[in-house]
Parts: C-alpha cells; structure tokens; sequence
C-alpha cells in the first residue's frame, strides 16, 4: 500500500477535484484504490453522490467500524471512506493506531486523503503515513502562500520526502520569480491542469471530469498526472 495526502491550507485549490480524478484515473489504470475523506465538510463524499453516511471516517478511525464496514464501493470503482460534519468531533488522539491502520489497508494498491483545509491534527495523522504529498495550488497568492505553509505543517507532522506541487486551475502562467521560489520549494508535476467547466459540471452530477467527460483534455491532463504519481510511487 502507497498512501498519497493531498493538502493546501488555503481553500478552493482543487483539492477534493484532484483527489477525485486521480482515484478514478488510478482505477483505470487497474489498482485497487481507497480514498478517504479526511474532511469534516465533506466535499469529496458529496462529489460522489453521497451526504450524510451512516458511517464514517470518524467511526472507522476510532474503531467502531472495521474498514471493510465502513468503506462505500462508488459508482466510478474505487472504494471510499466517506466523511461527514461529525468528524470535526474526533479526538486523534482516540484514534487507532497507524500500525492498525497500515494493517487494515495492506490490500489496496493506493490509498489518497483528502485532508481539510488549515492545518489540523487529522491531517497530521495522515502526513505522517504519506508516500507522496500533493499540494494542489493555482496562481493566487494566498494558494500559493497556502502551499508553502502545506510544505512545512508537512515536515513537522513527520513527512521526509519531497512534495509535489499540482498547478491547477491555469488561465494565466505564473511569474518567473513565484516560478522561481516554487521551482526552489517542490517538484512540479507536469502538466498543470487548465480551468475547465466540465469539471463544476460532472462534481454537480456526482461523478468525476474523467468519467463524464473521458475524452476532455482535462482528464487527459488528471491521467497524465496520475500516470506520474504511480511511477514515482513504483505501483506502475
């Protein structure tokens, strides 16, 4: 099991967007793909059609619910650990043990959090499992100034490797010195993914860019993308 987080303590990054079509793409590619919903406001879990789960990420962390009875199959393939405002509620420090966690997700090829915006001790637990951090940021400031603050929540929170940086997003192209001084900070995956409505269209139909639009340069792009992270994590 590989475990990517994706993370930016600014909001409307894309994120969950990202989160979702690379676990589609990852499925596609034939691995067996969870993605956990590690966001108290659940965007992602809604993004697949789903609101208010009966169970949750916060059942399964504190041990109430075996991962098998609390993971959802969706429609696109890959399962999900789906989150629900209660997760705000959790106390990590009742929550199992990464060893236990490690354990119970051996079987899956990928694992991708969706962490919440800010920093927050959920986001911790998972960083310091993570494989490979993915920063989504596009060109404002307060995203790209989100990123860096990711970079380094990141390596507090225990992750040793060297994050990626997803410019997502792009109508404009970036600055040669924000180039500079993100070139100096993270490895920059190519290529950046272009703002596109049919992504707002697919997530306000439940499914992914990629499953509803398959044929958009857009999710040829997240495929691309995804074809990258797989190597990198050496499951391809």
């Amino acid at each position: 099991m590989k475990l990517i987080a994706i993370a930016n303590t600014a909001g409307g990054v894309g994120k969950t967007t990202s989160a979702h079509a690379i676990a589609v793409a990852s499925t596609e590619y034939g691995k067996k793909t969870l993605v956990i919903d590690a966001d108290p406001g659940a965007g992602l879990t809604f993004c697949c059609g789903i609101e208010n789960p009966r169970v949750s990420t916060l059942e399964y962390l504190t041990g109430e619910f075996s991962l098998e009875s609390a993971t959802l199959k969706t429609t696109e393939r890959f399962n999900l650990l789906p989150a629900a405002t209660r997760l705000s509620a959790l106390n990590i420090d009742d929550a199992i043990s990464t060893e236990k966690f490690r354990e119970a997700t051996r079987d899956f090829d990928l694992v991708i959090v969706d962490t919440a915006t800010g920093p927050n001790r959920l986001a911790t637990y998972f960083l310091a499992l993570a494989d490979l951090l993915l920063i989504p940021a596009n060109a404002e400031i307060l995203s790209i100034r989100g990123a860096l603050h990711a970079k380094d929540f990141a390596v507090s929170s225990g992750f040793a490797g060297i994050p990626y940086l997803l410019l997502v997003k792009q109508d404009d192209s970036l600055s040669e010195e924000i180039l500079t001084t993100l070139k100096s900070s993270f490895s920059i995956l190519d290529p950046a993914i272009p703002t596109d409505s049919l992504v707002s269209d697919s997530q306000q139909r439940g499914n992914s860019v990629l499953t509803l639009h398959n044929q958009s340069g857009v999710a040829a792009d997240y495929r691309e993308i995804t074809y990258s992270l797989l190597e990198e994590l050496g499951i391809f």
